[in-house]
């Protein structure tokens, strides 16, 4: 609630899914597949909102004026808000990413989550955070799961909130991302799940199998069942990406380096390693093992760097917690 407050800053951790969603069902970003993700906490969002007295949105990512779809976006999802009386006036939004932006990593996820938050503090009355996650998700469809953070499930329905399955410091896993392009993707995350909605004869498929990996990843994850968990992962990593590429146009969205780092997991774990990779839409990849082996698999990424891959940076992470207030003033 508002209480005078002129500023807030508010903070959100990027979530990779273990189970995907690819697919829209209805308004909001309503999804057509149900989601399980862990939020990274080396993977953040800062959002400052600040109420200025003006008669239009000032809105700033990275540092600088944003502009064409990103604008439209924070302008579409700001004018949700007032629409439905949750928040008046104007406000300055000022954003920034740890990580690289629209590169396949969720960073719309780790944002919308964070201006949600923050946007909170202005609201007419206190929102519950199964509230929030709901209107991040209007956001995006993943930001929904950033809110609680941790491990995180969002289910289908007509205006589902994402819940938490298990709090950061509970989750025996984190993951090593290998960055491989951080360059932002030439079609989204939303218009490619439109045009696969649309277009791909194994989009009804899709959703099916992503129904069935969810219930098998949910009875995994009572007995943290790493090798199970990851097995279902790369499953339907890779069903997510026969949709895709049955789109027309097919989306294409890995490169070289992607595979390669793919069936370096697979060839790690003869060799006694437990690491699994997945992909989300775009090419850098996520390695999911043992917080105790973060720091080799790490290591093995960057010697795969220094021989010559495709690899422009590793990032370890711990599970990340939920989104969060910085400072309120």
């Amino acid at each position: 609630m508002t209480d005078g407050l002129s500023q807030i800053t508010a903070q959100a951790c990027a979530n990779i899914a273990l189970c995907k969603y690819w697919g829209k069902q209805g308004p909001g970003n309503a999804p057509a597949t149900p989601s399980i993700s862990l939020a990274l906490a080396e993977l953040a969002a800062t959002t400052t909102v600040t109420r200025v007295e003006d008669s239009r949105d000032r809105l700033v990512l990275n540092g600088r004026r944003a502009t064409g779809v990103t604008r439209d976006r924070l302008l579409e999802y700001l004018a949700v808000w007032r629409q439905r009386g949750i928040i008046s006036g104007c406000f300055r939004l000022e954003a920034r990413n740890s990580f690289p932006t629209a590169a396949g990593l969720a960073s719309s996820a780790a944002g919308y989550a964070a201006l949600a938050l923050a946007l909170s503090g202005f609201a007419k009355s206190r929102l519950t955070r199964a509230e929030l996650s709901r209107l991040a998700r209007w956001g995006s469809g993943s930001s929904a799961r950033s809110i609680p953070g941790g491990l995180a499930a969002l289910a289908t329905g007509k205006d589902p909130a994402a819940r938490r399955l298990a709090e950061a410091g509970e989750v025996p896993w984190g993951m090593v991302v290998a960055l491989v392009d951080a360059q932002a993707k030439q079609v989204s995350s939303r218009e490619g799940m439109e045009l696969s909605r649309r277009t791909s004869r194994f989009f009804e498929e899709w959703t099916r199998i992503g129904q069935q990996h969810y219930r098998e990843m949910r009875r995994a994850l009572r007995s943290w069942d790493l090798a199970r968990v990851g097995e279902l992962m790369e499953e339907n990593t890779l069903a997510m990406h026969a949709c895709m590429l049955t789109t027309r146009p097919p989306l294409f969205y890995w490169r070289a380096a992607t595979v390669e780092l793919m069936q370096q997991a697979r060839s790690w774990r003869q060799t006694g390693l437990q690491v699994y990779a997945t992909t989300d839409a775009g090419a850098n990849v996520a390695l999911l093992c043992k917080r105790s082996d973060l720091a080799r698999v790490a290591q093995r990424l960057k010697r795969l760097k220094s021989a010559g891959a495709a690899i422009a940076d590793v990032i370890a992470s711990e599970p990340g917690g939920p989104a969060r207030i910085v400072v309120r003033s």
